[in-house]
């Protein structure tokens, strides 16, 4: 299993390199220094790896990107789990100085060992778990011809619509689709994702998983609320909607003059730049407080229940991890129209929908939320009502999963 997944034993025990390459690669890159600290990302890994090491009759072994370590790889066990973790510096400096996308991934240091490492533990199966980062997933390409191969799409980074909202990384894009076009088993879980796969690679085995979910913590804010509107994300970006949130409190201020957003996440410089720009050039310097990140999935959960409503106009998400989580911690919720979040008002109405790219639609609905606080109290019951149930729906995801695994294992043998 091949994760990107970052944990506190590597944090404690890999301190940076302090070579002239890493410290140009960490102005290049923006890498986090040591002093800012590393975060966890994709908490959807995690959950893989807990169900998996579980069960009585899996071995599970777990190769990582991460930066910042001194020796190219580094192993180590937690409980019944081996973990192999790999630099990835070389390869994302590599990745933004080397123009040609095949030359790059041929220069990729990480592959090397990846590909001694899975040939060393000789695994019935490799699961790549998202196939858009190409540091990380390139470095399964050609494994194949050794061992059954599957991928658990987390996104399809060759979807049209991405370029009308952002750049698009040409490395990303020409390597997802040379791991669509040799990998033959992938993994989707929404019906647009299907549909993007099967016209990208129409003879692939697709089948259909959703990622384990152990539910969320049962963690509560009692304080009073500070803001009105939190919109968060591991990372903030066009995406993710918080430009389009800011402009949306801009009209919302014309008649709540006091309103107070809170915008989390960490961001590269140029973001950051955008943002503050943006808030500035719309007067609304004292209607927002940004919040970075935090070390740990908890502390961000608690923060965002300082929040009266959650604003989360993802562009491009089927669903995201935060409008479950924005569901389940009580904060009705706004969202724009993508293939996914109609879903959540089929039973009954739980989230505000906008149409999509739509700012005055957007405001509206925030609007709407802060004019009629009966209309908001109906939202937040019934998204929890909501959510709680998909939880219970989650139950069998892992078995499902391991039995599609074992029926690759099977079809290859």
């Amino acid at each position: 299993m091949i994760c990107h997944f970052s944990t506190e034993e590597v944090r404690r025990n890999l301190p940076l390199d302090n070579r002239k390459l890493f410290a140009l690669a960490r102005r290049i890159l923006r890498m986090p220094s040591k002093k800012r600290g590393y975060t966890d990302i994709a908490p959807w890994d995690k959950n893989i790896i807990e169900v998996l090491s579980q069960q009585e009759d899996i071995e599970l072994y777990v190769i990582s990107a991460h930066t910042g370590m001194k020796k190219s790889f580094v192993d180590f066990q937690i409980g019944n789990v081996c973990y192999t973790f790999v630099r990835c510096d070389y390869a994302t400096l590599f990745k933004r100085i080397i123009p040609n996308d095949d030359l790059w991934r041929y220069l990729n240091p990480m592959t090397p060992v990846v590909q001694r490492k899975v040939k060393e533990f000789n695994p019935d199966i490799v699961m790549l778990v998202g196939a858009e980062n190409a540091y990380y997933s390139s470095t399964v390409i050609g494994l194949e011809k050794d061992f059954p191969v599957c991928v658990l799409t987390q996104t399809i980074y060759n979807n049209p619509d991405r370029s009308k909202y952002g750049n698009v990384d040409s490395k990303n894009a020409t390597t997802e689709l040379e791991i669509f076009h040799r990998i033959k088993h992938i993994g989707v879980y929404s019906d647009m994702h299907e549909n993007l796969l099967r016209a990208i690679a129409p003879e692939a085995d697709i089948f259909r998983f959703r990622f384990p979910s152990k539910g969320l913590p049962d963690i509560h804010y009692n304080g009073s609320k500070e803001y009105d509107f939190v919109n968060f994300a591991k990372g903030m970006s066009f995406n993710k909607g918080f430009h389009d949130s800011i402009k949306a409190l801009s009209i919302v201020k014309q008649k709540y003059p006091k309103v107070k957003l809170n915008i989390v996440g960490s961001s590269t410089d140029d973001v950051r730049k955008e943002i503050n720009d943006l808030i500035i050039s719309l007067g609304l310097q004292d209607n927002i407080t940004h919040t970075p990140t935090f070390k740990e999935q908890k502390d961000v959960l608690l923060h965002i229940q300082k929040s009266r409503f959650a604003v989360l106009p993802c562009k491009m998400d089927n669903i995201s991890g935060t409008m479950t989580q924005s569901m389940f911690y009580g904060l009705p919720l706004v969202v724009y129209k993508t293939p996914g979040t109609p879903s959540l008002n089929k039973d009954k109405e739980c989230v505000l929908i906008a149409e999509h790219s739509n700012v005055e639609d957007l405001a509206q609905k925030m609007l709407e939320l802060m004019d009629n606080s009966e209309k908001a109290e109906m939202l937040r019951n019934n998204a929890k009502e909501c959510i709680l149930k998909r939880f219970k729906e989650e139950e069998g995801n892992a078995e499902r999963l391991i039995n599609e695994l074992k029926r690759i294992i099977s079809y290859y043998n």
